[in-house]
């Protein structure tokens, strides 16, 4: 992709929001870990959520990405505060060889969810979404009762 293609897609969600908001709903847009890789000095992430309209285009920042580029959600929040509105709760876990990383039941990995969690909601953020992907060990409605307990533990 290039920087052209994220001009496009900021077009393009700026128009869907147009479209969802006569329609009574929000759209929003989620992020990979691709989107904060910079291209020509400028990140992707950054151009679409600064060309994009907070009036009818939401983000939903996925933690999980966001990490797993080296990035901090915090400063995210800070940086465009009120623009994410929801986020995908989801834990980073590096596997033994040091280079690989799997997501993992919430509390299981890395990402300090109490901290990001509370910073941003006093930069806008109002949904939070578990998103659980590998198991390791455990059943899916298993891990869906321990990411309740996580969440129902946090100080947020």
């Amino acid at each position: 992709k290039s920087l052209d293609n994220y001009k496009q897609f900021s077009d393009e969600f700026n128009a869907c929001g147009e479209i969802t908001k006569k329609n009574g709903i929000r759209f929003a847009y989620h992020n990979h870990d691709y989107s904060f890789v910079p291209m020509d000095a400028i990140v992707p992430q950054d151009l679409m959520m600064k060309s994009t309209n907070p009036d009818t285009v939401d983000f939903e920042m996925d933690i999980y990405w966001v990490v797993v580029a080296g990035e901090d959600p915090i400063v995210w929040f800070d940086k465009h505060p009120n623009r994410f509105k929801y986020c995908h709760v989801k834990d980073y876990l590096k596997l033994s060889d040091s280079k690989s990383y799997e997501s993992c039941t919430l509390g299981e990995g890395s990402i300090d969810f109490s901290n990001i969690l509370s910073h941003g909601k006093k930069k806008g953020l109002e949904t939070f979404i578990v998103e659980q992907e590998a198991y390791r060990g455990t059943t899916p409605l298993q891990a869906a009762k321990d990411n309740v307990d996580y969440m129902q533990s946090l100080k947020v």
